[in-house]
């Protein structure tokens, strides 16, 4: 009595060049989530309507490698703007020197002619919302890419 393996070498040799191509593929879906995270944070702030000219939420970036940690692997998102941190923590009431031009205020750094008193302005966490709504559905993403990934190497079949 025989037994036909061929399946199982067949199957085997899959799962070798499977594991090859790990590292680029997981990199790969990384890389799509830090996308995913960014335009999140992209739609949060033109939903929430936090600033007035764009330029805060055109600057939302996320990393195009990832960052393999053990078995973990990361990506960054990021906002480089010089004020970022102050809209997404807020800040504490201060004096800002300057004057009123028409409908808009000049600041002038040491005038002493006059100025405003900014309230303490709470922040809007539009990164963390981001990061949050993107981990609500990433194992989803996650399984719908990695099964795209096996059936482009032909495991699919296997999967049933």
């Amino acid at each position: 009595m025989s037994v036909d393996n061929s399946e199982m070498i067949a199957f085997q040799k899959a799962l070798e060049t499977l594991q090859n191509d790990i590292p680029e593929i997981m990199d790969r879906i990384v890389v799509q989530e830090g996308m995913y995270a960014r335009d999140q944070a992209r739609k949060i702030c033109k939903e929430d309507g936090i600033v007035n000219t764009g330029n805060y939420r055109r600057n939302f970036k996320s990393g195009t490698k990832a960052i393999r940690a053990g078995n973990v692997y990361k990506i960054d998102v990021y906002n480089n703007l010089d004020y970022a941190g102050h809209l997404e923590y807020g800040f504490r009431g201060h004096w800002v020197p300057g004057y009123w031009d028409g409908n808009s205020f000049v600041y002038v750094k040491g005038y002493r002619e006059g100025g405003i008193y900014v309230k303490f302005t709470p922040g809007h966490y539009t990164l963390k919302r981001a990061i949050d709504n993107t981990k609500k559905s990433q194992d989803r993403r996650i399984e719908r890419k990695y099964l795209q990934e096996l059936k482009k190497h032909g495991l699919d079949k296997y999967m049933k």
